[in-house]
């Protein structure tokens, strides 16, 4: 078999190969389909997807309603939130290969390359111009136009698209056809589109390729199926080469990709270019509330009823991070002081105050914020308050049943719409209850005008006795001047009166004010004494602390402990100062005290925690004078 006999046989083989290729491909073609892209899970549990339904002929499936579609998330039904139909138009690119055979003309002398360009200008005539209102469904076509040439129009509209074949002026018969036409039209097709849902299409205006040529062309034909980009093929070549291998390669490659094949001979009429794009322009945008709980993988179907028949989409995959909510507590108060207003309250329940807010924030690691549906404030590890609608970040503490110290733990829980829920971390809160004051004294401040009243009237009671008895001293009087008259008369039978003694009036219910026999005087960082009253130490045991209900003397400051140290005064006069386990420790001159207690001096300096004190005796003991002892 001669070389020329065997360039034949594999031609025809290859002829074959493709027909077959081609039929399998326009079987499969007849089926209606679903395609499913673009799936948007930013605004998750929002859920937005692109959405093409072809009939068997190819053709796009319009006014669908979402009654005929069903959502599957991980093989479970969700119900649709909305189905919308758009026209965003096409991105659309004209591969214009020309060679030699383009050059033939016809009886009139109009070549193959003049009607072919004519044919696209017509097209773009008779599409909108550029402005706003000509696209009211906003639909406009991206349209760029290759040639062999290199680039002539990039991603312009119908009217630029114009003005290009205008100025293109293509001398046919000079020029060589190449694919690498077919392969920049693939690369300016797959950039990313002007408007989402925007579907992509070549127009490949071209010769029959050579055999030389196949293996080239089958790539191309892979890369736009993988890229899901639509070629349709105008092939130009006289109408006995249209059954070749190199023409059968084409309409392959238009079926393979979803577009179509014309076979141009200079005779037929040129299709009209909007029964390629129209189909193109349209998509539907449909969304759904996903109920996706926990992270992973997952995938997406989606079902369209057509003709009495189920048509499924292939399963698209996608990940998402899906965790719950995270509440955390504002700037939680640290201590919280119910005490009473007025020294008139002496009741535990008419402390103050009565409520506290407590305010959160809430936080979605995922990064994906949803609406919330409860938020509940939890003391410990009891519901204390509860919000089922906004505001969710702000609780009332109710404090009127708290009348004793101690300490609580306050947490929060967050659910959102997904069922999702976490409790934060607890912050403990310390309630201080500072009760009434009790005994005599306070009995008398709270009932003072009481108290007044009755020394008014007692007070009027004894004038009136004084005013009475005055009188009767007056009638008195003459008697006694009577009586001292015989008494001058006659003194030795008169009885002797002795005279009163002289005495202080004393109430006995006025005390005498007690005296401190020591005070504390406090000191600044230099050991100069601050212009504040000194701390009285008249009792015979006192306590220091930050906490009003363990301690007699409150100190405030953070370094000192709720119970920081106890003084204590002997029956001699001496003092001892103890140290109760604080925090910051309790230091005279110095010297950190351990667990026995430490007499104090006159002039010693007492640390407690990082405040300083001087201690002091009202009656500092005596300075012994100095001794000279003469030497021998």
């Amino acid at each position: 078999m001669n070389s020329e006999l065997r360039r034949k046989f594999l031609a025809v083989l290859t002829s074959l190969a493709v027909s077959l290729v081609s039929f399998l491909h326009a079987s499969a073609q007849g089926e209606a389909r679903v395609d499913l892209y673009d799936l948007q899970t930013e605004a998750f549990p929002a859920m937005t997807a692109a959405l093409d339904v072809f009939d068997a002929a190819g053709g796009f499936v319009s006014g669908l309603t979402s009654e005929k579609i069903s959502v599957l998330e991980d093989d479970q039904p969700r119900p649709i939130g909305s189905l919308q139909e758009r026209q965003p138009g096409a991105q659309f690119v004209v591969a214009f290969n020309p060679g030699p055979v383009f050059a033939t003309r016809d009886v009139n002398a109009v070549s193959r390359s003049d009607k072919i360009i004519q044919a696209l200008r017509d097209w773009a005539a008779a599409r909108p111009g550029d402005a706003a209102d000509d696209f009211p469904q906003g639909r406009r076509d991206d349209v760029s136009l290759v040639t062999t040439d290199g680039l002539v129009s990039l991603h312009r509209a119908a009217g630029d698209f114009l003005d290009a074949l205008a100025a293109y002026q293509p001398e046919a018969r000079s020029i060589i056809p190449s694919l690498n036409t077919l392969s920049q039209a693939l690369d300016i097709a797959a950039e990313p589109a002007a408007q989402a849902g925007m579907k992509r299409a070549v127009l490949f205006i071209t010769p029959l390729p050579d055999q030389t040529a196949l293996s080239i062309l089958q790539s191309l034909t892979a890369r736009a199926v993988q890229l899901k980009i639509r070629v349709y093929v105008w092939m130009v070549a006289p109408k006995d080469y249209f059954f070749t291998s190199g023409a059968t390669a084409l309409k392959d490659l238009a079926i393979q990709t979803g577009g179509q094949a014309f076979a141009f001979s200079g005779e037929e009429d040129l299709p009209d270019l909007e029964t390629y794009l129209d189909p193109l322009r349209h998509t539907y945008t449909l969304t759904y509330t996903s109920a996706i709980k926990a992270p992973g993988s997952h995938t997406l179907v989606i079902q369209v009823g057509l003709d009495g028949q189920a048509v499924s989409a292939t399963p698209v995959p996608f990940d998402l991070d899906v965790q719950p909510p995270n509440p955390i507590l504002v700037s939680p108060p640290e201590q919280i002081v119910r005490q009473s207003l007025d020294v008139k309250t002496y009741s535990v329940m008419k402390l103050a105050p009565t409520e506290q807010m407590v305010e959160i924030i809430i936080e979605f690691p995922d990064g994906h914020p949803r609406p919330l549906v409860r938020t509940t404030l939890y003391v410990d590890g009891q519901i204390a308050a509860e919000n089922t609608a906004a505001p969710f970040d702000k609780f009332t503490w109710d404090l009127a049943g708290y009348i004793s110290s101690g300490q609580h733990n306050l947490q929060v829980e967050a659910v959102d719409s997904l069922g999702l829920s976490k409790v934060g971390l607890g912050v403990p809160v310390t309630v201080t209850v500072v009760k009434p004051q009790r005994g005599l004294q306070a009995f008398l401040m709270r009932n003072s005008l009481w108290i007044a009243g009755g020394a008014v009237l007692l007070a009027g009671a004894a004038l009136v006795l004084i005013l009475f008895a005055g009188g009767r001293l007056r009638r008195s009087s003459g008697a006694a001047r009577r009586l001292s008259r015989k008494m001058r008369l006659d003194p030795l039978t008169q009885p002797i009166v002795p005279r009163a003694e002289k005495r202080g009036l004393q109430l006995p219910w006025v005390r005498r004010r007690q005296t401190a026999p020591a005070y504390l005087v406090r000191m600044k960082g230099d050991g100069q004494p601050v212009t504040a009253p000194p701390i009285s130490l008249t009792g015979s045991e006192m306590t220091f602390g930050a906490d009003p209900t363990q301690a007699t003397h409150v100190l405030d400051d953070p370094s000192v402990s709720p119970l920081h140290a106890r003084l204590k005064k002997e029956r001699d006069g001496s003092f001892y100062l103890l140290d109760q386990n604080s925090t910051a420790g309790t230091w005279v001159n110095y010297e950190a005290l351990t667990d026995k207690p430490k007499r104090l001096q006159h002039g010693d300096i007492i640390q407690v925690g990082q405040l300083s004190y001087r201690f002091m005796l009202r009656k500092p003991p005596e300075k012994s004078k100095p001794r000279i002892i003469p030497q021998k």
